[in-house]
């Protein structure tokens, strides 16, 4: 009886877990220099109304390469968010989301893990 009461405790404090991270904080703009293995910058844009755009600038001028817009979500529990663009939905892991860092990795097989930084546009 005793491991019955020890059992419906453990479950009971771990669905009482909270999320590690503020989704929150994924709302505005993220770069990675040398985006894609390239010396173009690449800006994660990730709106309020579940919309993302990716812009690609040019790595020495800054001047817009070009740019999509799509749909995105968030698995929670998962720690995945979902891009879809062109058609295509991308999912990515969440390793790590802070007021200044976004370190996701694309779940296709050989993937590395991308760090991004929060990107304040400097006029």
């Amino acid at each position: 009886m005793k491991y019955l009461i020890i059992f419906f405790l453990l479950l009971f404090l771990n669905s009482d877990k909270k999320d590690d991270y503020d989704y929150n904080l994924l709302i505005g703009s993220w770069y990675q220099d040398s985006f894609a293995n390239t010396t173009a910058t690449g800006v994660f844009t990730f709106d309020k109304d579940s919309t993302a755009t990716l812009e690609m600038k040019d790595g020495k001028t800054k001047a817009m390469i070009g740019g999509m817009t799509g749909p995105y979500k968030i698995e929670r529990s998962k720690k995945i968010l979902k891009i879809t663009m062109v058609g295509k939905e991308k999912t990515f892991e969440i390793h790590e989301l802070t007021d200044d860092v976004l370190v996701m990795q694309n779940q296709e097989k050989g993937k590395s893990k991308q760090t991004y930084k929060r990107y304040k546009n400097i006029k």
